[in-house]
């Protein structure tokens, strides 16, 4: 299952001429990555997030302190921390937080996008948003890729879908 998302997202980004994609959302984060860090409490603070190349190359960030819980998943290629630039986490170094991270997506981008400057970003803060443009890349629409890629489900996605079902109906009784 964790294949054929990941294998979906990146053939939307390849459709879409994009080099990869920024996920900050927890939601899209999961589906992406099979990780369930703090959900609820970054779906507020967007402390998490996922780089994922066109070419399938994934690197997480996650809240610092926490990188070990994601180390077991094999599509993961690298785990690092820093994606924190929003005011509870930076307060008044958001802006520096922000340009070192990216600086940090630009690297990844030329590594493994070449010459495609073109990113994908599902959502983000202004300040991140801003370091990025000044790196050169070109923002589009993530949301919509995101939605594309789980349009269609896999064989293992619809077994789980029907088992959750299944135990729902069971609990009701």
């Amino acid at each position: 299952m964790r294949a054929y998302r990941l294998q979906r997202i990146c053939d939307q980004l390849i459709a879409r001429d994009l080099g990869g994609i920024l996920l900050f959302d927890p939601l899209n984060i999961r589906h992406a990555t099979d990780t369930t860090n703090m959900q609820l409490w970054t779906a507020y603070n967007p402390a998490r997030a996922c780089f994922i190349a066109a070419s399938g190359y994934l690197v997480l960030w996650d809240f610092h302190g926490c990188e070990h819980l994601s180390l077991h998943l094999p599509l993961i290629n690298e785990v690092r921390c820093g994606a924190s630039f929003f005011y509870f986490e930076t307060g008044n170094r958001t802006d520096e937080h922000a340009v070192h991270f990216g600086a940090q997506v630009d690297e990844l981008l030329r590594k493994h996008a070449g010459d495609n400057r073109r990113l994908a970003v599902d959502r983000i803060e202004v300040a991140g948003l801003r370091a990025l443009e000044a790196q050169g890349i070109h923002i589009c629409d993530g949301q919509a890729v995101t939605e594309h890629a789980r349009m269609i489900k896999g064989p293992d996605e619809i077994l789980a879908m029907r088992c959750a079902i299944a135990s729902c109906e069971a609990a009701l009784g």
